[in-house]
């Protein structure tokens, strides 16, 4: 059975270019409680209100798509693994 996501109307999907130093998104309002991220790089991830990335953080492997709990009102730092580039997409679940 598939299941069904509705991404947030309200909020539009951030997408930004991961790299070699942490970076961090917008802040992201989720009514659900959940956020979808994508990415096309290796990327770590780190949540919170002023959040920095590092490689010791939980990895998102290239071209993956994973949806996570999260606090509405929070940010998300990415930074890529070793030398490796691309981009993250994050998405506000309704």
């Amino acid at each position: 059975m598939d299941t069904i996501t509705k991404l947030d109307p309200d909020t539009s999907t951030g997408t930004y270019t991961v790299g070699n130093t942490s970076a961090q998104s917008a802040v992201i309002v989720t009514g659900s409680g959940k956020i979808r991220i994508a990415t096309t790089t290796h990327a770590h991830i780190k949540f919170g209100a002023n959040p920095t990335a590092t490689e010791n953080d939980p990895l998102m492997p290239t071209d993956h798509v994973e949806i996570f709990s999260f606090k509405s009102g929070d940010k998300v730092a990415f930074i890529g693994h070793g030398a490796g580039s691309g981009e993250i997409s994050i998405t506000a679940i309704d």
